[in-house]
Formats: structure tokens, sequence, C-alpha cells
């Protein structure tokens, strides 16, 4: 997580996660600020990566744009998969976590947002304060509101992150202003890709 991915275009900020070490950056209030999301920086892409690892048992792979340069005539250059991480932690954390997000789908804050899918998924939603430190007098709060996961979530074949600033529709909730977002990307894709349907005769068994 402290890492960038070197991703293969330009302007990726680096991670910032605070270390107790650095004591112009560390309060009272840091550890448990961190552990729900403040006083953390991450790019969207950097946190989507992050929740493939889970997706992907545990292996963690670096984002790629082009898979191929070529002509008429020949391959110029390939662009394949890189493994940034093998195992970002143990079997039976990775098993809980795959729990944990699946459970806040089923029955946790993006329960709403996917009722009555024909499909599974697993994700986590998020809101914070964009100004929390720097509102002056009379400013209103100004929130980011999103949705990360992947599905299906036993088998999973996709993964987005939908990230929404200041929303002015439906709230400021990631439950209700980016899941649904999500839930629109996921429907579309089930409903036009064969390959995620269950077959009626594997149902009947």
């Amino acid at each position: 997580l402290q890492s960038k991915l070197e991703l293969d275009i330009k302007g990726e900020q680096a991670p910032r996660i605070k270390d107790p070490s650095d004591k112009n950056n560390w309060s009272g209030i840091t550890l448990p600020w961190s552990s729900i999301g403040y006083e953390v920086a991450l790019t969207p892409m950097q946190i989507l990566a992050f929740y493939n690892g889970i997706a992907n048992n545990g292996k963690v792979v670096r984002p790629y744009f082009v898979e191929q340069i070529k002509t008429k005539e020949k391959i110029i250059a390939e662009y394949g998969t890189q493994i940034i991480n093998h195992a970002i932690c143990s079997k039976s954390t990775l098993k809980t976590m795959q729990e944990l997000l699946k459970g806040v789908v089923k029955e946790g804050t993006a329960m709403w947002a996917f009722n009555g899918t024909a499909y599974s998924a697993a994700g986590k939603t998020g809101t914070s304060q964009m100004n929390y430190g720097n509102r002056k007098e009379g400013d209103g709060t100004q929130y980011r509101a999103s949705f990360v996961g992947y599905f299906p979530a036993d088998n999973p074949v996709y993964s987005c992150i939908v990230v929404i600033s200041n929303p002015r529709v439906n709230g400021f909730y990631g439950s209700v202003v980016a899941a649904p977002v999500f839930r629109k990307i996921s429907d579309k894709l089930f409903t036009t890709c064969s390959n995620l349907h269950i077959d009626i005769d594997t149902l009947k068994n």
C-alpha cells in the first residue's frame, strides 16, 4: 500500500500513509482516524489495484493499458501481466476480507444499491469530507463518495471503482451515490457478457 504502482502513464502520486516516527504529522487521533481512511491518501487506481489483489486471492497485478503495439506486418512490443505481490496477506486473513466485502453488499451499507441483482458482488462504500481541514467559516461541507468492488463475488471477472466528488443529488454517502453507479455498470456487463450467466441445468443440480 505504501508503494507506487509505477503505471505507464505519468502523474501517479505516491501513497501517503502516516508513520508514528514522523512526529510533525502524527497525533493522538491519527491511528483511529487512519483505520477508517482519514489521514491516508491513495489514488483511485491504487485502491482498485489493492482490491483486485483481494479478488485475485492475494496476488496483486500491475494495471496496464496497452496489450500490444503492432503494425500490419509484425508486433513491435507486447505487454503482459506483471505481478507486484504474490501474497498480500495470509490465506485466513484473505478469506475473512472476501467474506466481509461480500457482507457489505449482502447485508451492509451497499445492500440497498445491489438489491435484486442476478449476480453476487463484493466491495466497500466510502464517504469522506474533502474540505475537513481547510473549511472556512460559512463554507458548506464538501464530500467525496466512493464504491470499489468486484463481481461475481465468488469468481471475479470485473472490478471497478466509482469516485464522485461533491455530489449534489441523492445525498453524499457512498452507499446512495457511488454504489448505484457501480450497479448500473455491473448490470450492463452482466446482460452483455454471456460467460457471466449461470447455466439453467447447473441451477437444477
